[in-house]
């Protein structure tokens, strides 16, 4: 858990009640405490720690974020980390009893569950429900992917034993639950990207607090995308077409009127591919007569391609556009329409709404990887001869560094991918056999269109 201790004389020292020392003894000790652990000297620290968590538990939150430094710098090193962990658990269970005010609590139950399941505390049961209290009681602050990802993993390993009561139908509902927690943590730090790219291309300099922001977001985005993908692969075998369909059948009756329960099983369909069963237009029509939303108007967008009515579902799909105010959100669902053209074979139609979902949130590095993956697909097609086709890969190449640029999560990825097509380009050898000294434009007669500059190898 990662907090930012700001010591106002004022804050510092806001007193509420205390044992069997007074306000000044209290005052006194904590600041000796506190230079204490800010220096590092962290065996004399604890010694004043634990007298100050005995003697003036409510005195400041700073007493508790100080503490954690110790404890965690202690577990570093131990030899017994599971004992340690223990009395760092200890630790965050005071602070969320003596200065509840200045804690927050899902950020902390969070830390407490994590601790437990790392260093095997408690068992699934005792470690679920710390997790499960976090996410019920301040959903807003349990928001570190990893801690959200252990509270999945535990509650999928109670459906795995069969023996605690969760069926597959709760398994689906928790993962959706989780999946957009994710997402609106996803939304939150790519805004705050956002802001700082527009920033940097007005070529103004990130101030130093900025930059710190911006290092917290991308490692943040890095972190969801890893736990999030993880969480996803759990339920792979599980959720699939042949099993969501029946239990969603089976519970769609019941849930005619349930607008969450609607859009959450729609959701699911589109995602795994299922959205060609009869099912999944029956959710969608349901849900669009109760709650009409931006994707509800792209799956009819879809449904109406599918049967040939190409008017219908461009006006379905102008509306579900013209729904989406939110640019995050937008930029979401434009790479959602762009992915579906894509797989249709529709390649400029996939680069336009790529592009347009970049517009709208620059942050999304995804749609520059998947118009990467379009110009590799059409080298072929776009050249009069072997150099002049393999020349697109420079542009491909150019495309997959700009996903990496622009979020973090996807570097090594797009490292990878430019590595890959860069091979696939043009050597030196050949660029040079062929008169050219770099920075030359090749002309991409094809639906790419434009040109692609030779580079300086």
């Amino acid at each position: 858990m990662k907090k930012t201790i700001t010591l106002f004389v004022a804050g510092l020292f806001a007193l509420t009640s205390f044992t069997t020392l007074n306000a000044q003894d209290c005052k006194t000790k904590l600041s000796l405490f506190a230079e204490n652990a800010k220096a590092k000297n962290y065996a004399e620290a604890e010694t004043q720690l634990n007298e100050l968590r005995k003697e003036c538990p409510t005195i400041s939150s700073a007493l508790y974020a100080y503490g954690e430094r110790i404890y965690k710098a202690k577990l570093k090193t131990a030899t017994d980390k599971k004992a340690v962990a223990q009395e760092l658990i200890q630790l965050y269970r005071d602070r969320l009893a003596n200065v509840p005010a200045k804690t927050k609590k899902g950020d902390v139950l969070g830390d407490i569950g994590t601790l437990m399941v790392d260093y095997k505390i408690g068992d699934v049961k005792s470690q679920y429900d710390v997790f499960d209290e976090a996410f019920k009681s301040d959903l807003e602050n349990f928001k570190n992917p990893k801690s959200l990802y252990q509270y999945f993993e535990l509650y999928y390993n109670m459906y795995q034993t069969g023996d605690s009561g969760v069926l597959l139908e709760n398994l689906i509902e928790k993962f959706e639950e989780l999946t957009e927690k994710f997402e609106s943590e996803s939304e939150r730090l790519a805004k705050t990207k956002n802001e700082l790219i527009a920033k940097k291309d007005a070529g103004q300099e990130l101030t130093s607090k900025e930059k710190r922001n911006e290092r917290i977001a991308d490692t943040n985005i890095k972190a969801i995308a890893i736990f999030s993908g993880n969480m996803e692969s759990l339920v792979e075998k599980v959720s699939t077409c042949e099993t969501l369909i029946p239990l969603f059948r089976k519970n769609f009756d019941a849930n005619r009127n349930n607008t969450l329960w609607l859009k959450r099983a729609a959701g699911r369909l589109d995602v795994k591919g299922c959205d060609e069963d009869p099912l999944f237009v029956e959710l969608v029509e349901a849900v669009d007569a109760l709650e009409p939303s931006a994707n509800s108007k792209r799956y009819l967008a879809g449904i109406y391609e599918r049967k040939g009515n190409l008017v219908r579902a461009e006006e379905y799909l102008n509306q579900s556009l013209d729904m989406e105010k939110d640019p995050i959100k937008k930029g979401k669902l434009l790479y959602k329409i762009a992915g579906k053209a894509k797989k249709r074979g529709q390649k400029a139609k996939a680069r336009k709404y790529y592009l347009e979902a970049v517009k709208s949130n620059p942050s999304l590095g995804g749609a520059y990887l998947k118009i990467a993956q379009l110009y590799a697909s059409s080298v072929n097609q776009c050249g009069k001869d072997e150099f002049t086709k393999r020349a697109g890969y420079w542009k491909a190449a150019e495309m997959a560094r700009k996903a990496g640029q622009v979020d973090p999560s996807l570097k090594s990825i797009a490292n990878r991918t430019v590595s890959s097509y860069m091979k696939s380009a043009p050597s030196k050898s050949d660029v040079f056999s062929k008169g050219y000294k770099g920075g030359e434009s090749i002309p991409l007669n094809c639906w790419i269109g434009g040109s692609v500059r030779v580079p300086n190898l």
